[in-house]
């Protein structure tokens, strides 16, 4: 059974790997610079996890502040691997990010994704998001989506 953990610095050439392999088996050509400063970009005002299945990392999930109230959130990173896709792990992932943001007092989480993503906006539209305006600069990105941690 695959552990969920929260990322440490001794994790980073297995993230780095992870996002390649990943972004190579969807053919895109993506380097994302987050990736590459995982402590300063996420774990300083948000939170970040490995899932591990022994000693390969199968999945990811971060959380980022947006401001400097802590009001807003964004989910960010979400992978799992595609052998390990439908098993819940993409569930068990998006739920951790939620209840982190929730419990330390965001009021509102956004987060981007890209129209073939389907498993994502699968997860998206389970957990009632709403789809907004962008809210950021990610070119990448193709739609963009808000949900009250209030109600």
């Amino acid at each position: 059974m695959p552990e969920l953990q929260p990322y440490n610095p001794s994790m980073q050439p297995l993230v780095e790997a992870f996002f390649a392999s990943c972004f190579a088996a969807l053919g895109w050509d993506y380097n994302p610079a987050d990736v590459a400063s995982i402590e300063e970009v996420y774990m300083r005002r948000g939170m970040f996890w490995c899932l591990f299945d022994d000693d390969s990392l199968v999945g990811t999930v971060a959380v980022r502040s947006l401001d400097k109230c802590n009001e807003a959130a964004e989910m960010k990173r979400l992978y799992v691997r595609p052998e390990y896709q439908g098993k819940g792990y993409g569930e068990l992932l998006f739920q951790t990010a939620l209840d982190w943001a929730k419990t330390s007092g965001y009021q509102i989480i956004r987060l981007d994704t890209r129209q073939d993503r389907s498993a994502s906006r699968h997860l998206i539209e389970k957990h009632r998001f709403r789809q907004i305006e962008q809210y950021n600069q990610n070119a990448f990105a193709e739609l963009f989506y808000e949900l009250s941690l209030n109600e």
